[in-house]
């Protein structure tokens, strides 16, 4: 009831702010429903999914100094979704593709804080104008995507490196999560320190059932019953000269790089019977010792996830 009565109240807030601000939040979420459809009562991106519950433990204490969030001193109970990109009421499971993981974390001292991040390494555009253009040409066809990939180029980069990746099969257990997004870690002292993460799984979890175009569930199910699924939060502590507010921009060369703390799962199920379905995954809801950084693709994502929450909560009814 928690999430879902916040959710619900993050998506009436942001509404005015989307109408008089640069962002016009209901044309963008248009966008997303011009190009994937419409699924009454589902996610317009990210349709298809379930959930997974389990705890964040923290690893490595040298986060510490860049940090004064509770994520990194105590165990933190979550709920979290994973999911496939696009909006198809049912991809197949059996395909490559790309993916996502959202989490909603409660802290020890009952913080909250939420991450939602994508299998892609960075973003195509820079943007919000851009974003919806992108997400309009796609729904118009190749034509209008390669009028508007000659007029954005960081869309050429983007899917050249995305493109070359390996496109091995693997269930959602043995995938890497990307924030995309940067964000400032905060110490006690006021001190920011720009960063991006990843969720990288922790152990060597495989495919351990037949493969079929709904496995990806019960393969969780039967990894998490044979011994555990894991991710280490790997946070890359941003170098002079990376670009802190461009998503669409790659960090490159050497990082130093902190296992922060992992998740752990501990149950996974369909979202009717689990809690994830009614929790709006805004990037923007942080514990302290976290700060969103001036990247304006942040406010972007938060304001249609809250916008997408009222509407399809409102088609449950």
């Amino acid at each position: 009831m928690r999430t879902s009565l916040f959710a619900i109240c993050l998506s009436l807030a942001a509404l005015p702010a989307a109408a008089e601000g640069e962002f016009n939040t209901e044309d963008g979420f248009a966008a997303f429903e011009e190009l994937f459809g419409v699924t009454e009562g589902k996610r317009r991106n990210h349709t298809k999914g379930f959930c997974v519950e389990g705890v964040l433990t923290p690893v490595d204490d040298a986060v510490k100094a860049y940090s004064s969030s509770p994520l990194f001193t105590g165990t933190s109970t979550v709920i979290a979704r994973v999911s496939h990109k696009g909006g198809k009421a049912n991809p197949a499971d059996d395909k490559y593709g790309l993916l996502g993981m959202a989490m909603e974390i409660t802290t020890a001292d009952d913080d909250l804080h939420v991450i939602a991040m994508n299998t892609e390494h960075f973003f195509p555009v820079a943007t919000s104008e851009a974003f919806i253009k992108l997400l309009r040409a796609k729904a118009a066809g190749g034509d209008a995507v390669k009028a508007f990939a000659a007029a954005h180029p960081a869309l050429k980069a983007y899917k050249a490196y995305h493109g070359a990746l390996d496109k091995t099969l693997r269930p959602y257990e043995g995938t890497t999560y990307n924030s995309v997004n940067a964000f400032y870690l905060v110490n006690g002292a006021g001190e920011k320190t720009p960063m991006r993460f990843s969720f990288r799984p922790s152990g060597a979890e495989g495919i351990v059932v037949e493969t079929h175009p709904d496995f990806f569930l019960e393969n969780m199910q039967a990894n998490i019953a044979g011994g555990g699924v894991s991710w280490d939060m790997v946070i890359t502590l941003a170098n002079p000269g990376d670009a802190i507010a461009d998503p669409s921009v790659q960090w490159t060369g050497d990082h130093t790089e902190i296992v922060a703390a992992r998740f752990t799962a501990t149950a996974a199920m369909s979202e009717a019977d689990g809690r994830c379905d009614a929790i709006n995954f805004d990037p923007t809801v942080l514990s302290d010792g976290f700060e969103p950084s001036e990247d304006p693709m942040l406010e972007v994502r938060s304001l249609i996830y809250a916008h997408g929450v009222g509407k399809r909560l409102s088609e449950q009814d």
